[in-house]
C-alpha cells in the first residue's frame, strides 16, 4: 500500500511539474518531482546519500558532474535514464559490472528530466556544474524518445569500452535445488508479503520478482548486481539485516523462480565470485 501511494504521489508531482513548467514561461520546477522520484526509484541502489553500494551500484555523489562534463556527458545521461546501461564501468576509479534497466517505459518525461536535474544538485555536485549549466527539462527527455536505444548502445555512447580493463573470465552460474528450496522458506518468512507467492502478487504492492520484470531489471548483469540489491534493499523494514548465507539462499530461489537450472555447486555469498557471473542467456 505504501509502494503504491508513493507511486501514485510521484505520478501526480510530475504533473505538477509540468503544469508548473507551462505556467511560468518554459522554467521547469525540477526540485519537488526530482527528490520524489531519486528517492522512490534511484536510491535503493545508488542509496540517499548518493554515496552507492560498495562493489556494486556506483556513487553519484562527485561523479555525476564528472559524467556530464564529458563530450556528449549532457546526451549521454538522458539516454541513460532512457535506455539503461549495460557494460564494465569505471566510477570514482573503481569498477563495476552491472547494469542498470531502462526508466523510460516507467517514468514520465517530468520525472526523468528532475531526477537528473536533483542529482547533479545534490551531495555538492552543483559545485562542480560548468558555469552556464543549464538543468534538463522535460523536453530533453522527449526528444530524445524519437530514437530508440539499446542498454549496449548506450554503453558504446558512454565510450567506455575504450578505457575498461580487461573483463574477468564469467564462471557458470551455480546455484543447487535445496538451496533454491531454503531460498524459498526464507521468501515465505520475510518476503512474500510484499511480492507475493507468485512473486508478482503481493498484498503490499511490491515489485514483480519474475517475468519480463526480472529480465528487463536483472537478466543483462551479474548475480552480483542482484544479491547486492536484496542486501541493500530488502526487507525494506530491515534492510541489510538478514546474513550473507540468507541473501545468497534467496537468490538462488528467485534465479530457479526465473528458468535458470539448478547444478552442483551452491551458490556463494561471496561478491567477486558472484560478480564473474553472468544472468545473460
Amino acid at each position: 500500500m505504501l509502494d503504491g501511494f508513493r507511486i501514485g504521489l510521484t505520478a501526480f508531482l510530475a504533473l505538477f511539474a509540468t503544469g508548473a513548467m507551462a505556467a511560468d514561461s518554459g522554467a521547469f520546477q525540477w526540485e519537488t518531482v526530482g527528490a520524489e522520484t531519486y528517492a522512490t526509484y534511484c536510491g535503493a541502489c545508488h542509496q540517499l546519500n548518493g554515496q552507492g553500494v560498495p562493489d556494486t551500484f556506483p556513487a553519484l555523489a562527485g561523479h555525476a558532474p564528472t559524467v556530464l562534463a564529458r563530450p556528449g556527458g549532457r546526451d549521454y545521461l538522458v539516454r541513460l535514464v532512457l535506455y539503461g546501461l549495460e557494460g564494465p564501468i569505471t566510477a570514482g576509479g573503481k569498477p563495476f559490472n552491472g547494469a542498470m534497466p531502462p526508466w523510460g517505459e516507467v517514468l514520465s518525461d517530468a520525472q526523468l528530466a528532475g531526477a537528473l536535474d536533483y542529482v547533479l544538485h545534490s551531495w555538492d555536485n552543483d559545485k562542480a556544474l560548468p558555469a552556464g549549466f543549464q538543468p534538463f527539462t522535460p523536453a530533453d527527455i522527449a526528444a530524445a524518445r524519437s530514437k530508440q536505444m539499446t542498454a549496449a548502445e548506450v554503453y558504446a555512447l558512454r565510450g567506455e569500452a575504450a578505457r575498461a580493463p580487461p573483463a574477468v573470465a564469467s564462471v557458470p552460474l551455480t546455484f543447487t535445488q535445496e538451496q533454491a528450496d531454503r531460498g524459498h522458506t526464507l521468501y515465505r518468512r520475510n518476503c512474500q508479503d510484499c511480492h507475493g507467492s507468485n512473486l508478482n502478487d503481493g498484498e503490499f504492492g511490491g515489485a514483480p520478482l519474475n517475468g519480463q520484470y526480472f529480465v528487463r531489471h536483472w537478466g543483462s548483469g551479474t548475480v552480483a548486481a542482484l544479491f547486492g540489491y536484496m542486501r541493500a534493499k530488502m526487507p525494506p523494514d530491515r534492510p541489510g539485516r538478514l546474513n550473507p548465507q540468507t541473501y545468497a539462499d534467496l537468490t538462488a530461489f528467485l534465479l530457479a523462480q526465473n528458468g535458470y537450472q539448478p547444478g552442483q555447486t551452491e551458490l556463494p555469498p561471496d561478491h567477486e565470485a558472484q560478480e564473474r557471473m553472468d544472468l545473460k542467456r
